[in-house]
């Protein structure tokens, strides 16, 4: 191993903490704001386009946990690392519905950030949305990657700064 690879340490040398994914509730706003404060500039605006504040606006946050969709948590040792979830898009020419997820620093890149998505897409689905959203920057590879490979038929449109993906219904898997 050279010494610029990254090894993640395994969950029993963090204390053995169990993740777990469930659905949002008002009670998680304060750890959401939490997670929201500790995650880098960069991370926030890839997320938001824009800025969020530290700490985050409480009504960002409650629109966070109470979308007009559903949305999730995921959690470790009972703080909030993750949230993903969809909302329906207003004046849409047939029901699409809009996902978003953001991970804490220290949980990206082990596959969260899609089971969560994926969650989310799949409520939506059941919830009658035809079609899924994925707004994206062009310059978040990571998500770019993720939206790609598990979605490799999503149709992009570029608009400024962002990449519109959008996923047929009939497409997710």
């Amino acid at each position: 191993m050279n010494q610029t690879q990254v090894v993640e340490p395994p969950v029993a040398a963090r204390g053995g903490s169990r993740l777990s994914v469930r659905r949002a509730e008002d009670a998680d706003t304060q750890s959401l704001s939490k997670m929201l404060t500790e995650v880098p500039d960069f991370s926030l605006y890839m997320r938001f386009q824009g800025a969020v504040g530290r700490p985050p606006q409480p009504e960002l946050v409650q629109r966070m946990v109470c979308p007009d969709g559903a949305a999730w948590v995921a959690e470790r040792d009972r703080e909030v690392v993750g949230h993903a979830m969809w909302a329906w898009v207003k004046g849409a020419a047939v029901p699409t519905a809009e996902l978003a997820v953001i991970i804490a620093e220290a949980e990206q890149r082990r596959g969260l950030g899609v089971r969560m998505v994926g969650e989310a897409a799949r409520h939506a689905l059941a919830a009658g949305a035809a079609q899924l959203l994925v707004l994206v920057s062009a310059m978040n590879d990571r998500v770019l990657r993720m939206v790609r490979a598990n979605w490799p038929t999503a149709t992009a449109e570029r608009d400024g700064a962002l990449i519109n993906f959008t996923i047929r219904a009939a497409d997710f898997g």
